[in-house]
């Protein structure tokens, strides 16, 4: 997977944003990263250009994610619903939980993340009843949902 290249939290705030407001059409607009993120045009314009520059957003007037940018969204909702599931048995509410595993899973790599999903037993859901990426499997990053509380 694009676990080498790194992003930043605004960064993934963006990718997040771009995928949800391109669920229905296939795409987004600059306007609808705007309003998602409450930024300034110039200020998603200018994270957008990165964006594209780096490779994990393509268009320009009709935002799509590239393969590569859909890649590094299906390792972080499998990340981020691991961590969310150990922070959950832990006894960290729900909410919590969610909000807080977004914030942790940048610091954690893939590994020390497998092993914490095997010692969970390997759970195919988040706590909150969404279903993780298998990442052994070939399904389109559309057949997922963002969880966040």
């Amino acid at each position: 997977m694009e676990d080498d290249i790194k992003i930043s939290l605004r960064e993934l705030d963006y990718l997040l944003a771009i995928f949800k407001k391109s669920r229905g059409s296939g795409y987004a607009r600059n306007k609808h990263v705007v309003e998602e993120l409450g930024v300034s045009k110039s200020t998603a314009s200018l994270m957008i250009k990165k964006l594209r520059r780096i490779g994990l957003v393509c268009g320009s007037r009709k935002l799509k994610l590239t393969s590569v940018g859909e890649d590094i969204l299906i390792e972080k909702f499998w990340k981020h619903g691991v961590i969310e599931n150990a922070l959950h048995r832990l006894g960290v509410p729900l909410d919590e939980s969610c909000r807080l595993s977004w914030r942790i899973e940048p610091l954690l790599s893939r590994e020390l993340v497998e092993h914490i999903w095997k010692t969970l037993n390997e759970p195919s859901r988040c706590p909150c009843g969404i279903n993780l990426p298998d990442r052994r499997s070939s399904k389109s990053l559309r057949e997922y949902n963002i969880c966040r509380a």
